[in-house]
């Protein structure tokens, strides 16, 4: 017989195949969320990132060729630089942004976008949308179990929101020491955190090269492209690296 297809379905698939699938994900360095058996919406955000990562279609369902890809992956190696203080998830959320380079509104300066529409808010202000796409597509939605202003279960929509989680979450510290794959986020004003980014590098002056949504040359938090810009400590509150 074969093996049944694995999808996000209403109710929930559940089952010893669920928790196989769970277990062979978290093994190839991608997180299904607990390892309950239950296919749920942190399971579907794992297939679809292994998925992209392993180059086949993206459709949250574990058919014949996502279990062939699965079968075919090996453990991921440790990090060869004991030095390396960025999450692996944060990696592979890099990873994904950098291919989402050049991206823009369509039409521009409406803020609709493929992310706001997964994240079912298309023509809303976007960075933190187009930030929470990356990392449910890496397998680590961003503010899971949170609470507040712009959460769902695929990420968070809201800047501040996703700073106060990250701070209680034990996941924030304030300035230096960034490293690729950490959450940048900005405060122009003293007020609350303003724009949300991906650090890609860090450079020897101290400042950093940075991906972000919605952004542009001539509007730092609502510029209507994904790009790569270069901040200074000065535009940060703090950044996030996520390990939960």
């Amino acid at each position: 017989m074969e093996p049944r297809l694995l999808q996000l379905t209403h109710p929930f698939e559940h089952g010893p195949d669920v928790r196989a699938l769970q277990r062979e994900l978290r093994a190839a360095g991608f997180d299904p969320g607990p390892d309950d058996g239950v296919f749920g919406p942190e399971t579907q955000s794992a297939v679809e990132a292994f998925q992209e990562a392993a180059g086949i279609a993206v459709d949250g369902i574990v058919g014949s060729d996502t279990r062939a890809a699965l079968a075919a992956t090996p453990e991921p190696a440790p990090d060869p630089d004991p030095t390396d203080d960025s999450s692996s998830v944060g990696r592979r959320a890099l990873n994904i942004a950098k291919r989402e380079l050049g991206t823009h509104e369509d039409p521009p300066g409406t803020n609709r976008t493929p992310y706001g529409a997964w994240f079912g808010a298309n023509g809303e202000p976007w960075c933190a949308i187009f930030v929470s796409w990356c990392f449910a597509r890496a397998g680590h939605p961003i503010a899971r179990g949170a609470h507040g202003p712009g959460v769902s279960a695929k990420g968070c929509a809201y800047v501040p929101t996703i700073a106060a989680w990250l701070k209680a979450t034990g996941q924030w510290f304030d300035t230096g020491d960034a490293a690729p794959g950490d959450l940048a986020i900005y405060n122009w004003d003293g007020g609350e955190p303003d724009h949300i980014g991906i650090v890609e590098s860090v450079n020897d002056s101290g400042s950093f090269t940075a991906i972000e949504g919605n952004t542009a040359l001539g509007n730092d938090k609502n510029g209507g492209s994904v790009m790569r810009r270069e901040r200074t400590l000065d535009d940060v509150e703090g950044f996030g690296r996520l390990t939960r």
